[in-house]
């Protein structure tokens, strides 16, 4: 399944590069179909790498704290 959906986004990028007729296909006004696909692919990257750092930022598990004991009892950094 993960290859299946990282592979189809390559295989249109693919297609759309290699078929300038394909990529003019006008979508609305002069935003063309290869424009669109661009387009698309940066909102999934900015939007995926939002998800993935909120996640990680959002654990459940909170970072050990660092206190003056803690440091004192390992003897010096």
């Amino acid at each position: 399944m993960l290859v299946t959906v990282n592979a189809l986004p390559l295989a249109v990028g693919v297609l759309l590069s290699c078929s300038t007729s394909l990529g003019e296909i006008s979508v609305y006004g002069r935003l063309t179909l290869a424009l669109t696909w661009a387009f698309a692919q940066l909102v999934v990257l900015v939007g995926g790498t939002w998800w993935y750092e909120y996640r990680a930022a959002s654990s459940f598990e909170a970072a050990p704290a660092t206190t003056a004991a803690s440091r004192s009892a390992g003897g010096a950094w």
